[in-house]
């Protein structure tokens, strides 16, 4: 009796287990595909960020900025006037969404198994304080962009969306991340 009390008990415990390992399993497998769906978004708006200081450079996309279009580059052909306006203040907050209804993406590219598509929106200007002291004739301007990177699994559907807020000056300096919002 004790020693068929102690197979079932022993029986009970191994299969316990092996549910906790398949349960911890499928919990890992979640976690990155997480990871990996994040990382994708989060490419879209270190490329966001790049196509952004290079259309300031260079606003009609002829020279440097020729690089971002499709096919060689993220921004849709179709897109590029739409994507130069947005970039140089003329569409300010524009309506268009990565994906969903009304989905007008300004970037799209392909990151290992998810598709990437970005929105960059111009959101203000604003002259930065103290600029004009050294040149008086030409003052730095501070332009704020929100740029909005979502990345679905093209298999099992799985979306993530990163959501950044940058501060790029007029004169070349480079972008900064603005806030805790990405």
């Amino acid at each position: 009796m004790t020693v068929m009390l102690l197979t079932l008990i022993t029986g009970s415990l191994g299969v316990a287990a092996l549910t906790m390992s398949g349960l911890e399993n499928s919990m890992a497998g979640s976690i990155r595909m997480v990871e990996e769906g994040t990382d994708a978004a989060e490419s879209c708006v270190g490329t966001a960020v790049r196509a952004i200081r290079l259309t300031m450079d260079d606003p009609q996309m002829t020279a440097e900025a020729a690089a971002l279009i499709a096919p060689l580059g993220p921004v849709p052909a179709l897109n590029q006037a739409v994507f130069t306006q947005e970039i140089n203040g003329a569409l300010r907050n524009n309506s268009d969404v990565p994906v969903g209804a009304g989905n007008a993406p300004n970037l799209t590219m392909n990151v290992n198994n998810y598709i990437v598509n970005g929105d960059i929106d111009f959101l203000y200007g604003k002259q930065r304080i103290g600029s004009n002291f050294g040149d008086q004739e030409e003052p730095t301007y501070d332009y704020f962009y929100r740029v909005d990177c979502v990345a679905a699994n093209a298999a099992t559907g799985a979306m993530s969306r990163v959501i950044a807020t940058f501060d790029c000056l007029s004169s070349g300096a480079g972008c900064k991340k603005r806030g805790n919002n990405g």
